[in-house]
């Protein structure tokens, strides 16, 4: 896979890629740094060796690992993950891949989770289900429910990408990268399409687009940093508003820019928001407009 390359310098850390099982499937995730466990939930669909080849979105995690030890895997389906599911992914299937992850990297020790978007369904189950497994949890672009979709809007755009894959990803790359080059729309179309196949790209965009997590935030008492850009053109900010508004133990905080991946434009901000609260170095107001 190539990216188009800026003068971003790639550092000398390089990722750990392993495998765990979950019923007779392998689970492919890597780790790279060391600290304490830093643990990225699983994304709509990823593939570790392609996204570590991209110097962008490795600069965020190589940031992130000088601190910490960083470990994200590929939901099963995509990536070097196992490809074949026998059923379309549940939240059961994603609750049970997210604790086979922790369970085998993290050698009993409680993950800080960073949940990226659709990643916040699973983590907020996962967090209420086994609250002594976590410590702190960032909510970056995410949301309780896609309930300002249309129900018809969500059909159709799961048959979009069931039907047209190729100018599905595409369109996609668009809205999370709004200001992204030509070159850079069309690199992460073909990471889309690398990392899983139409079929399974619907299964989890369906799943992520009909679930809902409220049921499960009242136990979610763990400290909690929602981050959401105000321009966000996939998830809009209000769902990063009601999210935090329901968690009992959370911090708001918002960053200019549309794009909806944390690695995507101005990086400062960001980090010094992460930095206050991964590293209890600096308080971000809660409710705040800025870091």
């Amino acid at each position: 896979m190539t990216w188009p390359v800026s003068a971003i310098r790639l550092r000398a850390m390089e990722q750990d890629i392993r495998f765990c099982e979950l019923d007779g499937k392998r689970i492919a995730y890597a780790s790279v740094g060391e600290g304490p466990l830093l643990l990225f939930g699983g994304r709509w669909v990823t593939h570790l060796e392609d996204e570590w080849a991209n110097p962008r979105v490795r600069a965020f995690f190589e940031e992130l690992a000088l601190r910490h030890r960083v470990v994200r895997y590929d939901r099963l389906g995509a990536g070097l993950s196992d490809r074949n599911l026998a059923a379309p992914p549940t939240l059961d299937s994603e609750l049970e891949t997210l604790a086979a992850v922790h369970v085998a990297c993290g050698s009993g020790e409680p993950a800080t989770i960073f949940a990226c978007s659709c990643a916040g369904l699973a983590t907020t189950a996962y967090a209420s289900a086994f609250p002594e497994r976590i410590r702190k949890i960032v909510f970056f672009g995410g949301y309780v429910s896609r309930a300002d979709i249309p129900e018809a809007t969500r059909r159709s755009l799961v048959d979009f990408v069931r039907t047209n894959w190729p100018l599905a990803a595409q369109m996609l790359a668009g809205l999370f990268i709004p200001h992204g080059s030509g070159d850079e729309i069309e690199a992460s179309s073909r990471y889309q399409r690398h990392s899983a196949d139409a079929e399974t790209a619907a299964g989890f965009l369906e799943l992520d687009l009909s679930f809902d997590a409220r049921p499960f935030l009242a136990r979610v008492t763990m400290p909690t940093l929602v981050v959401h850009r105000r321009g966000d053109r996939t998830v809009p900010i209000s769902r990063g508003r009601e999210l935090a508004a329901l968690l009992p133990n959370a911090r708001f905080v918002t960053l200019s820019g549309d794009s909806h991946l944390p690695w995507a434009e101005d990086q400062r901000e960001l980090q010094r928001a992460l930095a206050g609260f991964l590293d209890d170095v600096v308080r971000a107001d809660s409710n705040g407009d800025s870091p």
